[in-house]
């Protein structure tokens, strides 16, 4: 794979962060491409989406305790 700056993208882990208006997520270790040009970090789309639905629990339940109400979406669970 290349990257879009034409550098070659080998796989690895790296710390994934995303912050929020209540909490910040970091998580170590997670699969990803980086560029060896550009040092470019990339997540895999399956990745992505496994970590976006943890972040997505993490909120909805971090909701729960400050409202003190449950959730009305138990799909997840």
């Amino acid at each position: 794979m290349q990257c879009k700056c034409g550098g070659v993208l080998i796989e690895g882990k790296s710390t994934f962060r995303r912050s929020n208006k209540d909490f910040t997520f970091i998580l170590e270790n997670v699969p990803a491409l980086k560029c060896l040009r550009c040092d470019e970090i990339k997540f895999t789309d399956k990745s992505l989406e496994k970590l976006n639905t943890l972040m997505n629990r993490i909120e909805r339940d971090s909701n729960e305790i400050v409202t003190g109400k449950p959730s009305s979406n138990l799909y997840d669970y």
